[in-house]
């Protein structure tokens, strides 16, 4: 047994832990999202200083009946499938990615209630830190009450629909605004993915008292298996670039397949371009089937490849063996998106397109800009480039360490003040 002595040097110890909470809501609903969250968390527990808790909200039965009616008053009980994941989630992916990038964040569920008039997940959330004894919470996108017992830090992702609002319906916009605009005033820190949107913030929202904290761009997520992984299924041509984007308007395939177009007349037809990611587009239903119609109408159709929205370690294979990965898009929250983080992890070549997000990204010997909407500029860069070779794996593992180290102190230092500055507020 432990004497008096031992026992206060223990408790000083353990305070030294500070326990963080991942706020999971929304975030479960898009793999971009659980990314983030297994990186955040990654990070901090790579300190050795944090022990972290995924929080994770479940529907009540009330809100589990909320849903039903909502669906049959708008006639949408025809499409069971979706109202069945809505009405029992499935947390399968989530527990997949943090098994494997953050194996000792701990997992704690609770039952909220949220329906168009009434939700009490800001007091589920609150008796969930209560009971964890958590330290703060982070990064919440939705924030109800401006009050909460322990220091929490608001996200924004980006402000898209200010830049193409013809891609959103009004219902959407709206609720964007209002979303964003309650985010800002409830919110005394929030954590943004770049400059870019912390300057965005500055434009739409000048009268904002809260501290915007911007992330590190520092991939160092080991996203590499030791596995054989049997890719014979997809039918891989020996040389291609990837693409590795949902297929939606602003990200701009059809510059990377123009780019292939021209490098296909230009003789070199050994290169393919192979696509991962759901082809589909909500925002606009009829975008796909015109995609795919100007790629029926090319030389090198053949040499283009759509894989589908696939496994995700099967897609970290597929890249691994690509040339190279294109990122053609218009607009970005964070620099490169998530297909630029996982290439730069993999240590192979990136070509993006030279938005201002995009160029946030320095230091990387191999990234490569091109013009947006240039499909020249990149046809240029894919020939000129197709021969690279590739980092080693104890280079790339050596980046990955040092920007583990840095992406992890860097938020742990601001946790650290927040958490000071809370406790002298209060």
């Amino acid at each position: 047994m432990l004497g008096i002595e031992n026992n206060k040097e223990l408790r000083v110890i353990m305070k030294e832990v500070i326990r963080i909470g991942i706020d999971s809501h929304e975030f479960l609903n898009w793999g971009g999202g659980i990314d983030f969250l297994a990186t955040i968390s990654e990070g901090l527990e790579s300190t050795k200083s944090v022990q972290t808790f995924l929080l994770i909200d479940k529907p009540s039965v009330v809100e589990k009946n909320w849903i039903f009616v909502k669906c049959l008053y708008k006639g949408r009980l025809i499409n069971t499938q979706k109202i069945y994941k809505k009405l029992k989630p499935s947390y399968k992916n989530i527990q997949t990615t943090f098994k494997k990038f953050s194996p000792n964040t701990k997992f704690v569920y609770y039952t909220k209630t949220k329906t168009k008039f009434w939700s009490n997940r800001d007091k589920k959330l609150a008796d969930v830190a209560k009971k964890n004894t958590l330290d703060i919470v982070l990064p919440s996108i939705s924030i109800e009450d401006i009050s909460f017992p322990i220091p929490r830090i608001g996200y924004l992702f980006d402000f898209q629909h200010k830049y193409y609002p013809d891609l959103y319906s009004e219902t959407d916009i709206k609720y964007r605004d209002k979303s964003f605009s309650e985010q800002i005033h409830k919110s005394k820190y929030i954590i943004v993915n770049s400059e870019a949107v912390k300057k965005d913030i500055e434009k739409f929202y000048p009268d904002n008292k809260s501290e915007v904290i911007v992330l590190p761009f520092k991939p160092f997520q080991i996203i590499d298996s030791n596995e054989k992984i049997d890719l014979s299924e997809y039918n891989l041509p020996e040389k291609y670039y990837i693409v590795s984007n949902q297929f939606w308007m602003h990200k701009s395939h059809i510059t990377a397949f123009e780019a292939l177009e021209s490098v296909y007349s230009k003789g070199f037809r050994d290169i393919h371009i192979v696509c991962t990611g759901k082809m589909e587009d909500y925002r606009n239903p009829q975008y796909i089937d015109e995609l795919i119609n100007k790629v029926d109408a090319m030389k090198c159709k053949d040499n283009i490849h759509f894989l589908g929205f696939i496994d995700k370690v099967d897609q970290m294979q597929i890249m691994k063996h690509s040339i190279g990965l294109i990122q053609p898009t218009l607009f970005e929250g964070g620099p490169g998106g998530g297909a630029t983080y996982n290439a730069l992890c993999l240590g192979i070549n990136c070509f993006l397109s030279d938005i201002p997000v995009n160029k946030e990204i320095i230091d990387e010997k191999n990234v490569y800009f091109f013009e947006a909407g240039n499909s020249d500029a990149l046809a240029r860069l894919m020939i000129e480039h197709r021969n690279d070779a590739v980092y080693t794996e104890n280079e790339i593992k050596e980046r990955i360490e040092n920007n583990k180290k840095e992406y992890g102190q860097f938020l742990l230092n601001k946790i650290k003040i927040i958490i000071k500055d809370f406790k002298e507020d209060n």
